[in-house]
């Protein structure tokens, strides 16, 4: 705590007049930082996975659908500093948030020597009703980074959400399944043949949204799924 008050007050004199705040635990950033504070960077859960060998998340999706490969960047904890960023990014309009995630796991992605060569790359659509509510998809900013970085297609609108849900992270693995069902439907199906298609989510925990969301792809011949996700819960 000690430290964060003098980092407070460095930060507002490299910052007097526009200061920003960390999003991780609202110390004001000093000169070269954005978003978190070096501090909040260092603390944050990283999950270590790559696509060079098997984790907890593929072994989570096994027998669900055809995926060739999961990671994710962090882990996710119910408290701590990953939590309050993703709240901001989701409910109090700090989509940026979403952008500089996305820079940080597409230079492990590039960094990794086992990821593949890609076609597109597809996040989770929200409702358009929720998508007006809130302003913007989460997943867009990462998905941009993404594509940015790597030099793969984003495709941000090629599938639609059918119905507006309410949010599934309290329901178990049966019921996610049941109210998701049919949800998400894929628009030009023989655009996506023979292609290699990165998926993208915002968190993990059963997996029945990405299972869902997959079999959107269902009508695709010889199509190749690969997975990431911002975080897992383990």
């Amino acid at each position: 705590m000690y430290f964060r008050r003098i980092k407070s007050v460095l930060g507002s004199l490299f910052n007097p007049i526009f200061p920003k705040s960390c999003f991780g635990c609202e110390a004001l950033l000093v000169s070269g930082e954005k978003i978190l504070c070096s501090f909040c960077r260092h603390e944050l859960p990283l999950s270590g996975y790559h696509f060079g060998e098997e984790n907890k998340m593929d072994k989570a999706l096994y027998a669900r659908f055809e995926f060739k490969k999961a990671a994710a960047l962090f882990f996710y904890n119910k408290e701590g500093i990953l939590k309050h960023c993703l709240q901001y990014l989701k409910y109090r309009k700090q989509d940026q948030i979403s952008y500089f995630l996305g820079l940080w796991h597409a230079q492990v992605l590039k960094n990794d020597p086992s990821f593949p060569v890609l076609d597109f790359i597809i996040p989770v659509p929200l409702h358009p009703k929720k998508k007006r509510e809130r302003g913007y998809n989460q997943l867009t900013g990462y998905g941009e980074a993404l594509s940015q970085v790597l030099g793969v297609p984003f495709l941000e609108n090629a599938v639609i959400k059918t119905a507006n849900t309410k949010t599934q992270t309290r329901k178990n693995r049966g019921l996610r399944f049941l109210s998701d069902k049919a949800l998400f439907k894929l628009k030009d199906p023989h655009l996506f043949n023979d292609k290699k298609i990165l998926l993208i989510d915002d968190v993990m925990t059963t997996g029945a949204t990405l299972e869902q969301f997959s079999s959107a792809f269902k009508g695709c011949e010889s199509a190749s799924f690969y997975i990431v996700t911002l975080a897992f819960v383990p």
